[in-house]
């Protein structure tokens, strides 16, 4: 939380102290590049890396964009006992800016949205499974899947200062997601039992409760 408050105090300190900037070249031009982060001041960890996005300026009013995010987990509760997991998820896409204020930038865009997870769990301590592929359990714990989908994208951006920038953004999308099969093979066995995943498709809005902090460069 104070962490939080004290990256919020800076944000409006530096807004009023470059009130005063050339506002013909506040916002980014051609060829040039943003990053970004998630901004959540109330919470415990205020700014978070687990989802970047850079956008490439092609002309003042056109982007590309692309977001990442990524994870990777192992874990030996015992020496015989390994489990792991990695996920990745890449959103490439495009947005049209409009002329808003000299600091506000509202934009329209869309993008792809692509999602993998792979889960695995070995063990060979003599336990009733020697292998797990697809999630860590029997019942599918950290069960892994794939991930389709499509959004329509409506946000802004605040100049704050030159080259720097909050913004907001929600959208409207589909997402179809096939389950991993989960294989089984009990100890002593070579042959697995197999699961096959399921598969879900959500139609509706998504929206992003944190705040974008972002630059330019």
């Amino acid at each position: 939380m104070k962490q939080g408050i004290a990256i919020l105090w800076l944000v409006l300190t530096a807004s009023l102290s470059l009130a005063q900037d050339d506002e013909a070249s506040i916002k980014p031009v051609a060829r040039q590049v943003t990053a970004e982060m998630n901004f959540d001041p109330f919470s415990g960890n205020a700014l978070s890396i687990n989802y970047l996005r850079f956008r490439l300026f092609r002309t003042t009013d056109q982007a590309y964009r692309i977001g990442f995010a990524g994870s990777f987990r192992n874990e030996a509760p015992q020496s015989d006992v390994k489990r792991n997991y990695y996920e990745l998820n890449i959103r490439p896409g495009y947005e049209k800016h409009f002329k808003g204020t000299d600091r506000l930038s509202p934009y329209l865009g869309a993008e792809l949205d692509f999602a993998i997870k792979q889960s695995t769990y070995t063990n060979d301590a003599g336990g009733p499974y020697s292998e797990i592929k697809g999630a860590w359990t029997d019942n599918g714990l950290e069960r892994g899947f794939t991930r389709f989908g499509f959004n329509i994208i409506a946000g802004a951006d605040f100049y704050f200062a030159k080259h720097f920038y909050v913004g907001t953004e929600f959208g409207f999308g589909l997402q179809s997601t096939k389950s991993a099969d989960i294989e089984i093979t009990p100890t002593g066995l070579t042959t697995p039992t197999i699961f096959e995943g399921g598969s879900t498709l959500q139609v509706g809005p998504n929206f992003n409760s944190s705040i974008r902090l972002g630059f330019v460069f």
